[in-house]
């Protein structure tokens, strides 16, 4: 991700990007191929956006560049109305503690 913007290291470099990455992995439930495809849906979206902008579609452009992240709050949302579905798919240990035995 870093490589993409600049070839260097820059303060806040990812602009938030990075949370998409944990939606991500929300959405797909821990299953790498869902990952892959919700990164490029995430993907799809942002390149739309860049699309509509280039365009010239009569959308102000602070809406269209959010518009992914936006994407990502409904999914989401969608994805949490199920607690079963959500709590099923969840690893057993996720947020304990991690005590090796000594």
């Amino acid at each position: 991700l870093s490589l993409v913007y600049t070839p260097q290291w820059v303060e806040n470099m990812t602009a938030g990007r990075g949370w998409i990455a944990l939606a991500l992995v929300v959405f797909a439930s821990w299953r790498p191929w869902r990952v892959l495809a919700g990164a490029y849906i995430f993907g799809a979206v942002w390149i739309g956006q860049l699309h509509a902008q280039a365009f010239g579609i009569p959308v102000p452009s602070q809406l269209l560049s959010s518009l992914p992240y936006l994407a990502t709050v409904v999914v989401l949302v969608l994805i949490s109305r199920n607690k079963r579905l959500t709590m099923m798919n969840t690893p057993a240990s996720l947020g304990q503690p991690f005590v090796p035995d000594r």
